[in-house]
């Protein structure tokens, strides 16, 4: 029985078409004339294939002239350790910022009080941050802090870019990751604009906790999102 293509399975025949070396760099794309023969499907199943290949870097359009192979993208490996993002990306000399899009206190969060170590009706502080390499959005940092180990939170939470460093110039300075989870989630809304993506997109969700030495102090419950189009985990 002939398969039955969607645009999702379209996309992905050719991102491995991509990743095999069947397309050169900056070569023009068939049209979607020619796509929708080759698939046997309607034009609309190809014009949405191409958009997500757009949005993930692979395709590129010229008014007037057509779609175009970006070239093939390497994932970047980030290995799972206690150093920070920061420090992963200065080692992997790539060219990276942070920008930090809100500061505010959650309601209470039965779960996010448990991981804390905290009592329900303490202030807990919600900061997020977005990741920017090559000047693409690429990972949503959101980190939950207790305002009773981090009493200044509320006016320091909106301009922290690096938790990391945050947290060791509050006296904690000898840190580890516990409880580490990763898993592949949907984006919400809000998370799909702030990674720039407009379709469906499954990405890389890493939560965990960070334990301050020897104390056992639990300082930070953190929950990054990563475009799975541009990273890979190393356990």
């Amino acid at each position: 029985m002939p398969k039955k293509w969607t645009w999702e399975t379209i996309a992905d025949t050719l991102i491995k078409e991509f990743q095999n070396d069947m397309y050169t760099k900056g070569e023009k794309m068939p049209s979607e004339n020619k796509m929708a023969v080759r698939f046997q499907v309607p034009r609309s199943e190809i014009r949405k294939a191409y958009e997500r290949l757009k949005e993930l870097g692979y395709v590129y359009s010229m008014q007037g002239y057509g779609s175009f192979f970006s070239g093939r993208r390497e994932k970047i490996r980030l290995v799972m350790n206690d150093e920070s993002f920061t420090q992963k990306m200065n080692a992997l000399g790539l060219n990276f910022s942070t920008q930090n899009v809100g500061c505010r206190r959650i309601s209470g969060d039965s779960l996010i009080h448990t991981m804390l170590d905290a009592e329900f009706e303490e202030p807990v502080y919600k900061i997020t941050r977005l990741r920017i390499l090559d000047g693409e959005p690429a990972a949503i940092h959101i980190s939950y802090l207790a305002e009773d180990l981090f009493p200044r939170i509320a006016d320091d939470g909106k301009n922290i870019t690096s938790m990391y460093d945050y947290i060791h110039s509050c006296g904690y300075c000898h840190l580890k990751s516990d409880n580490a989870q990763l898993t592949v989630s949907s984006l919400s809304k809000k998370e799909r604009a702030l990674l720039n993506i407009k379709g469906y997109a499954p990405c890389l969700v890493l939560t965990s906790r960070a334990i301050a030495l020897p104390a056992g102090t639990v300082v930070e419950v953190a929950r990054t999102i990563y475009r799975s189009d541009k990273f890979i985990f190393e356990l």
